[in-house]
């Protein structure tokens, strides 16, 4: 992944340092100090990969020329002579040819010098062979003061640049703070090689922002810089090692209680569009049950009316007798048919939920590959080093600290193989599962989408049929899953079982039914009277075949 870092320093004589020697071992060149009458040379210096000059108006004007002036300009002990910006290049923008992250560096140098007038001096270095080998990074040094060519072609540096200026001297002239200076330098870094980046279709991106600035929970690590990272790839644990440890810890932490969060509030905002879903289909069943009694009532008052008109009629006339009005269920019925589907159209969506459960499982299976494959690359190492303390006894001295660092690596080889085991040996898991089917959602929302009409519409076509069966029995509804009936059995044989409760005739199938009896005792100072109560508590009916792998009812 591409990594962000860019930090500013000054160069400085009160700190012991030169402009002129600075560039020299930057820039891998020999070059020699006028005012101090030395010579620098580092043209022996490995991984400078390219140097460069930008400069105001295209000024061209001798590297040697240039910070001798430099030097020559100053003339307090404590004088800034130069100051450094040093760069992250993305390691993508450094394959091939290297000529993208070169170009990059040069063109961010360029804006620099264009911005505040001055000259920049560039050189690209390679990774250091002990560190991390992405580390491909640019030095930049700016002069101080603005450079400008006079008539007779001499160069001279003249104004302080906005980057020397005090808070002070900034705010008179109305310019940023050094601070937000800085942000702006930080923020233009990091959109030039994004695009640069976007360009050439690569996806990584890099961000100026602070990680408190970004919103985000986790904490950043810290440079280790070459020592550390050659002492840590030879399994010698150090200090700023073991912080960034500390720190990665807490960050996995972090992600797993927010992705804990996100799919909390995720089923939270599922269920919401459950329950509208809903109440507008009951809202919309209540609509059509009321406009069937208005009807019903409508065709009661007219018959009525033609009974009465039919008595004011001489005796012997023939009477009409008024249509007895229909049944509720009959209407429930008539508003139910429009969810039962014909057998192809059930085989049809069968089928479809199928190939759509395959699917799951296949992109789970993936999951979990990807799983223990990420957990073989992180053992790898662990065990290298391991190896590498085993083989490596110290003859005299140090035995106890080689002791416990080879029992450290292989205990993280080991924990790490352990986890790996356990992942194996459980296979796909509901979790894997459920995670197939959030992926499948978003890499193909509208399969995911019949999917859910298709399990919806199934649902809705058993709960019709079942509810005609419960209606053909002269009952007013069937008996839901996983609930339980109070009230009296009416009637039962091997069609089924009726029961007279609060809310009206329910119907049991023969089967998946417990059965638990009461009494209630009467006495009317005469007699004793003993009734039977019975509650039915129907079992759960295993619907899994027109479920979604993943997914909630």
């Amino acid at each position: 992944m591409a990594i962000y870092h860019l930090s500013t320093k000054p160069i400085s004589r009160s700190s012991g340092r030169s402009a002129v020697a600075s560039v020299a071992y930057r820039a891998g060149i020999k070059i020699t100090d006028d005012r101090l009458g030395k010579t620098y040379d580092y043209t022996k210096r490995n991984g400078v990969l390219w140097t460069g000059m930008a400069t105001p108006h295209g000024l061209n004007i001798d590297r040697n020329e240039l910070w001798n002036l430099a030097e020559k300009t100053e003339t307090r002990s404590n004088s800034r002579t130069a100051r450094e910006i040093v760069i992250n290049i993305p390691h993508e923008l450094m394959q091939g040819d290297q000529s993208a992250g070169k170009m990059l560096a040069y063109e961010f140098a360029t804006n620099l010098s264009q911005k505040y007038q001055i000259a920049v001096d560039i050189a690209v270095h390679a990774p250091d062979k002990q560190g991390d080998n992405r580390n491909y990074h640019a030095h930049l040094l700016l002069t101080t003061r603005q450079i400008t060519q006079e008539q007779d072609g001499r160069f001279e540096l003249g104004k302080k640049s906005q980057l020397e200026m005090s808070n002070a001297q900034l705010k008179q002239a109305g310019l940023l703070s050094n601070q937000d200076e800085l942000k702006e330098i930080r923020r233009a870094w990091a959109e030039l090689a994004n695009e640069y980046l976007a360009e050439r279709n690569i996806n990584e991106r890099i961000d100026h922002r602070s990680h408190k600035d970004r919103g985000l929970l986790t904490l950043p690590t810290v440079k280790m810089g070459w020592q550390a990272t050659e002492l840590e790839r030879q399994g010698v644990r150090t200090d700023v090692g073991d912080h960034n440890r500390a720190i990665k810890a807490y960050n996995e932490q972090v992600l797993t209680y927010q992705a804990l969060q996100q799919q909390a509030r995720q089923a939270e905002q599922e269920r919401a569009e459950q329950a509208e879903r809903q109440r507008q289909e009951q809202t919309r069943r209540q609509a059509e049950l009321e406009r069937a009694k208005t009807a019903q009532k409508t065709q009661t008052h007219e018959n009525a009316q033609k009974g009465t008109l039919q008595s004011d009629k001489p005796k012997s006339a023939t009477l009409v007798p008024t249509t007895p009005p229909k049944r509720l269920q009959s209407e429930n019925k008539a508003v139910s048919e429009r969810f039962k589907l014909t057998s192809a159209e059930i085989n049809q969506r069968h089928a479809f939920l199928a190939k759509f459960h395959e699917k799951i499982q296949e992109i789970a299976k993936k999951l979990l590959n990807q799983e223990l494959q990420a957990l073989k690359n992180k053992g790898k190492p662990l065990l290298a080093t391991f190896e590498k303390l085993r083989d490596n006894k110290p003859l005299f001295f140090g035995k106890d600290k080689w002791q416990q660092d080879k029992q450290q690596a292989l205990d993280a080889y080991n924990a790490v193989k352990e986890q790996y085991d356990i992942t194996k040996a459980k296979g796909v898991t509901a979790e894997h599962t459920k995670r197939a089917g959030e992926q499948l959602e978003r890499d193909d929302p509208n399969t995911h989408r019949q999917a859910k009409i298709y399990m919806t519409e199934l649902a809705k076509h058993e709960q019709t049929i079942r509810q005609e069966h419960a209606q053909s029995m002269g009952a007013d509804d069937y008996a839901k899953p996983n609930q339980r009936y109070s009230g009296v059995i009416i009637q039962s044989d091997d069609k089924g079982t009726l029961q007279k409760t609060s809310s009206g005739i329910i119907y049991h199938s023969t089967k998946n039914f417990e059965v638990g009896k009461s009494y209630t005792l009467s006495h009317d100072e005469k007699t004793y009277t003993i009734q039977q109560d019975y509650e039915i508590r129907t079992k759960s009916q295993d619907r899994q075949q027109d479920k979604g792998k993943g997914f909630g009812d």
